[in-house]
């Protein structure tokens, strides 16, 4: 090598330690990792305790909607599911029970579990992934649609009854 080339690798080296400093120091330092203990953890247990104490005086403030003691001799009407069972109730209406309650539910949820790998589409963002989203909301929709019906337009015996005739929503 020759002594301008000895010369001159110093003062670089000196001159991107000097940047690099500059750049490190008007960084704002960032904590390493935070610890799950005691900051998470005693997080997650008030708000335990605190979701605890508002159901536990929901359920003392409020009585649960029991009916009438079950008689032997008496068959009572078709209950009717409390609104979130509501649709898949009412889809027991129209197909055969395995296959309504069992095979069809299982079936969408194993699908919308898989269905982000089956579209093979680029982005991550809505527009991007359009198969994923038409069948996402066709599923919601659907799933919407069968509830709304189940809760609002079904009476005694699972007849067909409008929402401003009389309201047999179950909660």
């Amino acid at each position: 090598m020759s002594d301008a080339a000895l010369d001159f690798a110093p003062k670089e080296a000196a001159k991107k330690t000097a940047k690099e400093a500059t750049k490190k120091a008007s960084r704002p330092r960032r904590p390493e990792r935070v610890l799950a203990w005691p900051h998470l953890v005693i997080r997650h247990a008030v708000i335990t305790v605190l979701t605890l104490l508002v159901v536990s005086a929901l359920a003392l403030a409020f009585d649960a909607p029991l009916q009438d003691m079950a008689d032997p001799n008496m068959t009572p009407a078709v209950a009717k599911a409390p609104w979130y069972f509501a649709g898949l109730q009412e889809l027991l209406s129209y197909m055969h029970p395995m296959v309504a309650g069992v095979i069809a539910p299982v079936a969408v949820v194993l699908f919308l579990t898989f269905l982000p790998y089956l579209d093979k589409s680029g982005g991550w963002r809505l527009r991007d992934r359009k198969l994923l989203t038409i069948v996402f909301f066709t599923v919601m929709i659907a799933a919407l649609v069968f509830t709304l019906i189940g809760s609002f337009f079904r009476g005694p015996e699972w007849s067909w009854v409008w929402p401003w005739d009389h309201l047999y929503l179950e909660l």
